[in-house]
């Protein structure tokens, strides 16, 4: 199969986690909104493309939500997502970049919406009382409204990330750190640039 561009990826991704979600596929429009497109016409060709490469399938005259899913021959691919590695993320430091293009295979079943989701490696151990340890890999699903308690990827003054539990009390935000020694962060305000969705730890003999 020829390799698929990073916006094809996504697509696919999309396709799939709402097949999963709701049992049918989604419409050109609903594809389209997701991915703030003008016009279905730009994902017609997408999709055009994807069954092209072999990996979806469309019914008669391409009509609506009759996209399938075309299982791949090699197994991995049916219980792994792959998903951009976005970088190294330390408390209280920028997000340090990786090589472009960089991805790892990750479990469907810890990730929602493949199309809006990616991967980070955790350095430091501001977070070892929740089991995020120094050396995980977190995968981080973009949402900007989290639910209190959630573990968030917190952008500070537009240029310092931070993995933190979230909490809005009331006229402030504090992010929580799961380590005894370690003190909260008081913020009026900042930027959540995900919500973590799951923990990938790699064997590490001592």
């Amino acid at each position: 199969m020829p390799p698929l561009t990073k916006k094809q990826t996504e697509i696919l991704e999309y396709i799939r986690s709402y097949i999963a979600g709701n049992g049918y596929a989604p419409s050109y429009r609903e594809i389209a909104d997701h991915f703030g497109l003008s016009s279905p016409a730009t994902v017609h060709q997408h999709i055009k493309t994807l069954t092209e490469k072999g990996v979806i399938a469309v019914g008669d005259e391409g009509e609506a939500r009759s996209i399938e899913l075309i299982q791949s021959e090699q197994p991995v691919d049916r219980f792994a997502v792959v998903l951009p590695l976005a970088g190294l993320i330390t408390a209280g430091a920028p997000i340090e970049a990786v090589e472009q293009n960089e991805t790892m295979a990750v479990p469907t079943s810890f990730v929602v919406d493949g199309a809006n989701s990616f991967v980070l490696k955790v350095k430091g151990r501001s977070m070892i009382d929740d089991g995020i340890l120094d050396g995980d890999f977190v995968v981080v699903e973009r949402n900007p409204s989290p639910r209190n308690g959630e573990v968030v990827v917190a952008l500070l003054d537009n240029a310092y990330a931070t993995l933190k539990r979230f909490y809005r009390e009331k006229n402030r935000i504090r992010l929580q750190p799961a380590n005894s020694t370690m003190d909260p962060i008081f913020v009026k305000d900042c930027i959540i640039q995900g919500v973590v969705r799951a923990v990938i730890r790699q064997f590490r003999p001592v």
